[in-house]
């Protein structure tokens, strides 16, 4: 079963030692770097950002892209003591036409002259792989790709408050530290029809209210950041086993599980809303209240695969009074 975390701010995201994964031969470039970076992983980035601020580095992971969001981030990290995330950019002329506050590049597509972060000019190869990977995100919109980027880091400012120290002064709301894309070295096609390459993890799924009156009372979700995804991890292992082999073929069955923290002793009466083959959504009225279940085959558990095949997990909860 899930162990879904109460959050205060929706989360997606995404996966370093991305060299394990199998799949399509990926888009590469041969060109050179100018200089060597220094290879680092995500976990190693979130253990000390500091250590690596204006370093050229080397990174392979999971890059998440759509609105508010253009982020790389490693699912199972040991928690680290400052909370850490990266926002991406683009060096050189080129903007992502990511919408975020602020002000955002949804505005225009390149910029007048190149991106200078704390002093320092970061350029950028457009080559072919590059232009490739720019055009996935243009097309996918929503969308989580595999990538080895070379760039530029800074680690932001180091802010306190809440429940801990964090990592921030880039991105949507200065949420981030930052990496300034030089170079797109490779990046894996989008091939599989059995999987969920969107970032969005169902937060934007509509409440089931009849009425223009929505009041959310909360909402759960599992966060991909700081080894916040490990139960799903775990999940996956279980039905690649066997112990759990009807999470392979029976989403209704996977929401249905997800539940019970929540609604113990109840017994849910899940309606499906919405079906494809990666992504289902279910719904449960209960009086004034409703529930929103989304079931899906989110494309970075295919990492931790054993079997090949992804299971469903159920990767949002949200509970709306209807007035």
């Amino acid at each position: 079963m899930l162990h879904l975390q109460f959050t205060q701010k929706l989360s997606v995201v995404l996966i370093v030692f991305a060299s394990l994964l199998p799949g399509p031969t990926p888009q590469t470039s041969s060109l050179a770097p100018d200089r060597e970076p220094r290879n680092v992983t995500f976990c190693e980035l979130a253990k000390d950002p500091s250590a690596y601020n204006h370093e050229l580095i080397r990174i392979t992971a999971f890059i998440t892209y759509g609105f508010e969001d253009f982020e790389l981030a490693e699912p199972n990290c040991p928690l680290p003591p400052d909370r850490v995330s990266v926002w991406v950019m683009y060096g050189g002329t080129a903007q992502s036409g990511t919408i975020y506050c602020c002000p955002g590049e949804g505005g225009s597509e390149t910029r007048s002259r190149p991106l200078t972060i704390e002093g320092i000019e970061v350029p950028l190869l457009e080559d072919s792989v590059f232009q490739q990977f720019r055009d996935l995100l243009r097309k996918e919109q929503d969308t989580t790709v595999r990538v080895t980027l070379v760039g530029r880091f800074f680690s932001g400012v180091r802010q306190t408050g809440g429940d801990r120290p964090w990592w921030g002064g880039y991105g949507h709301l200065g949420c981030c530290s930052l990496l300034v894309i030089q170079r797109v070295e490779t990046f894996e096609p989008h091939s599989r029809e059995d999987l969920d390459y969107t970032a969005e993890a169902g937060w934007y799924e509509e409440e089931g209210c009849d009425s223009q009156s929505v009041r959310q009372l909360r909402y759960v979700s599992i966060t991909y950041g700081e080894g916040m995804a490990e139960q799903a991890i775990a999940e996956q292992a279980l039905a690649d086993s066997g112990e759990r082999v009807w999470a392979f073929s029976d989403p209704l069955r996977v929401a249905v599980e997800s539940l019970k923290p929540f609604y113990n002793e109840q017994a849910p009466r899940l309606r499906n809303v919405k079906k494809t083959k990666v992504r289902q959504v279910f719904r449960w009225r209960k009086g004034k209240k409703s529930i929103t279940v989304v079931v899906r085959r989110p494309y970075w558990l295919s990492l931790y695969s054993k079997s090949g095949s992804v299971a469903w997990v159920s990767t949002m909860i949200k509970e709306a009074e209807c007035h």
